[in-house]
């Protein structure tokens, strides 16, 4: 519930942002606008790019809200919202280039579709890798989940394993990796203030708890057969 309160405060706070610019002419808000000379001011038609930017602050808003709900209440990932948010941004930015009139090189173009091109394929490697599943390799004196955000668990350190069907409330992600919906990984606290780490790929049970002197280990994985038997191989 609070996520879902911080986020209509960001949607509001862009309602707001589109209002002021398009409807009371606000346009120092505008970021690169609010820097030009007066000529270069002159040639640009501002108040078709008001209107455009503040309809840019509603649909992101609107995007961000939706997303955030689905994300919350339902078993999807926040990735694709996020996709169409880039889109969405970069689509406007170039589209608001044909009522700016400046002449610009070819150089300034260039370097824009290049960080457009680096910032989606940045996102795209990362949430890639960040969703993939954490293999468990059993050894002799150490259980290790291998992948991102890993960890290795000392046979000395582990006191208890056990198949589990809900795990704690979740608080707050201290350094780990979350797509907004159901995978975590990684360091998380949880509402009670008890340190953790979470490998899960579904929101269902059953998950494996591995508790140790250190922290407390949840896994799960979105096939139930392969988290009963990765529990399995690990008795």
């Amino acid at each position: 519930m609070g996520s879902i309160i911080f986020i209509s405060i960001i949607c509001l706070i862009l309602i707001v942002l589109g209002v002021a610019i398009s409807k009371y002419k606000c346009y120092w808000l505008i970021s690169g606008y609010n820097t030009q000379s007066k000529e270069e001011k002159a040639r640009v038609d501002i108040e078709k790019v008001a209107k455009h930017m503040g309809r840019m602050c509603y649909l992101i808003s609107f995007i961000i809200f939706i997303g955030a709900i689905v994300s919350d209440y339902f078993e999807i990932s926040i990735i694709p919202f996020v996709i169409i948010l880039i889109i969405i941004i970069f689509g406007y930015l170039i589209y608001l280039q044909r009522f700016d009139h400046n002449k610009k090189s070819k150089a300034e173009i260039i370097v824009m579709i290049v960080i457009g091109f680096i910032t989606f394929s940045i996102l795209i490697i990362t949430f890639s890798f960040g969703n993939e599943p954490n293999d468990l390799i059993i050894k002799d004196e150490a259980i290790v989940i291998d992948g991102s955000y890993g960890t290795t668990l000392k046979r000395k350190d582990i006191k208890s394993i056990e198949l589990v069907d809900d795990i704690p409330e979740i608080g707050i992600r201290s350094n780990g990796y979350s797509d907004g919906g159901v995978i975590k990984k990684g360091d998380f606290k949880l509402k009670s203030g008890e340190k953790v780490k979470l490998y899960i790929q579904s929101n269902k049970g059953p998950y494996i708890k591995i508790s140790t002197i250190h922290f407390d280990v949840y896994i799960n994985y979105k096939d139930v057969s392969l988290t009963k038997q990765s529990f399995n191989n690990l008795k």
